[in-house]
């Protein structure tokens, strides 16, 4: 919905549950796509050094600036530029940024020339930038710029449904690079991979499975392989099943009721109900089918 739009897109989530890839996918399917996607991780720079990335700077702006350089903002004109952690900035470059994408224009540090940019701005943070605000280290303002449309990304434990999915896409990635035939996770691991509490969310599970197709001898991957029993055990993540179980029994009668009411509210109408609770008709009408709802007229 949001892809052809130019509106800014600020993604939360924890970190490594794929907030870089999420808005690579809207680039992609955005009018933008034939141009650059340029990403950069505001909190892994000083606050001179990040804002010489994005807005370039003029010969002799500083001790070491030989030349001028284009900052991201024109590397990436008429494409996206991504703003990782853009929580960990401090106010004053919170200050230049706002007045960038209210004028549409960068000016290069040491410059006293502003250039025109076309650039759609997306964001991400692994924090809440609210709490930034009521403790006065991030500007309001700048927030409203930036979640025009606000992403939420859940953590790995909160969309087990996709784990299998992940598992199957980087065992094959990593079996092609490794030169190794089809490999297959074996029922025990595939089983303990739904327990998990993959604190370190999708970039932890791509570690766990590139490591068990680099261990394992054989195509099928066995839990011994993946290397992670005796910390699982000591998490108190053993072959016990009941908890997970009664989790996902919670969880599915929620999911049930929530389908029920968007029906009822929208007057039987499975596209309007599939609207409402976010996900697409196919999905909608998949869940109708798991939970024998009966279809509405």
């Amino acid at each position: 919905l949001v892809a052809p739009s130019n509106a800014t897109v600020l993604i939360y989530g924890e970190s490594g549950t794929g907030k870089e890839r999420v808005a690579q996918a809207i680039h992609q399917m955005s009018p933008r796509r034939e141009h650059p996607f340029v990403a950069i991780d505001c909190g892994a720079l000083p606050e001179a050094l990040l804002e010489s990335e994005l807005f370039g700077h003029v010969k002799g702006a500083f001790t070491g600036a030989i030349s001028n350089k284009k900052g991201l903002f024109e590397e990436a004109e008429g494409g996206t530029l991504f703003l990782d952690e853009i929580s960990d900035t401090s106010l004053i470059f919170q200050s230049k940024l706002l007045r960038a994408l209210q004028e549409g224009e960068a000016r290069p540090v040491g410059g006293n020339r502003s250039v025109k940019v076309n650039v759609r701005i997306m964001a991400a943070t692994n924090r809440s930038l609210k709490e930034g605000i009521a403790k006065k280290t991030f500007r309001e303002d700048l927030y409203y710029r930036l979640a025009v449309m606000p992403i939420m990304i859940p953590p790995l434990r909160g969309r087990l449904d996709d784990i299998p999915l992940l598992v199957e896409h980087f065992i094959k990635k990593y079996a092609a690079q490794n030169g190794k035939a089809p490999m297959f996770l074996s029922k025990e691991a595939s089983e303990l991979l739904l327990r998990m509490p993959w604190k370190g969310n999708v970039r932890e599970l791509e570690n766990v499975i590139e490591r068990g197709v680099l261990v394992s001898q054989s195509a099928e991957i066995s839990l011994e392989s993946l290397l992670i029993e005796e910390e699982v055990t000591s998490l108190g993540y053993a072959p016990s099943t009941s908890l997970f179980s009664s989790t996902q029994e919670a969880l599915s009668k929620v999911e049930k009721e929530r389908i029920v009411e968007s029906l009822e509210e929208c007057d039987g109408n499975k596209s309007k109900a599939a609207r409402v609770l976010g996900i697409s008709r196919a999905s909608f009408y998949n869940k109708l089918k798991r939970y024998q709802i009966p279809s509405a007229s």
